[in-house]
């Protein structure tokens, strides 16, 4: 037997072991509980918050309950972010692949004096509103490829937006 191969042998996995170790131990400090809450979501450092989506640049909420569009409107501010404004076709093909088979409110109201949509940033909305009736002053996307106007006072589940922090 050649002792120069064993002993080369035996080092190179104890110090493969040795790395391993140390790695483990010390890379859940760098993303554990001293992030407070928070989660890389790109190689250039930005983070969302835990249970958040990354996408374009902003952080993006998904509910898993249900509520009122201005209870919705109140848990995002209360997260420091708004209902989601899905003013591109790409933010809206995007929400649209996660919301899967639910319907989501986002931040888009009708208001009746001017007869127009706004976004909850007071822009005007330029598309088009399905099922569109005197009542439905919300919009909600999900279940189809539109956007859909909806009562304010049902509950459906909501996405928020916001930047990385």
């Amino acid at each position: 037997m050649n002792w120069h191969m064993i002993i080369s042998g035996l080092i190179v996995v104890v110090l493969k072991s040795v790395g391993m170790t140390l790695f483990l131990l010390y890379f859940p400090q760098s993303f554990g509980n001293s992030n407070n809450g928070l989660i890389p979501t790109s190689r250039y450092g930005t983070v969302c918050p835990k249970d958040w989506d990354f996408h374009q640049r902003r952080c993006f909420f998904l509910s898993t309950s249900e509520l009122s569009w201005n209870k919705s409107r109140d848990d995002c501010v209360t997260k420091g972010s708004t209902l989601a404004i899905v003013n591109t076709p790409e933010k809206l093909e995007y929400l649209q692949h996660i919301a899967d088979a639910e319907k989501y409110f986002i931040g888009l109201t009708y208001h009746s004096a001017e007869k127009k949509w706004r976004w909850i940033n007071n822009s005007v909305f330029s598309g088009n509103i399905t099922h569109q009736s005197q009542n439905f002053n919300c919009a909600t996307i999900g279940l189809t490829k539109t956007f859909d106007a909806a009562l304010c006072d049902i509950s459906y589940r909501w996405i928020c937006e916001k930047n990385p922090e």
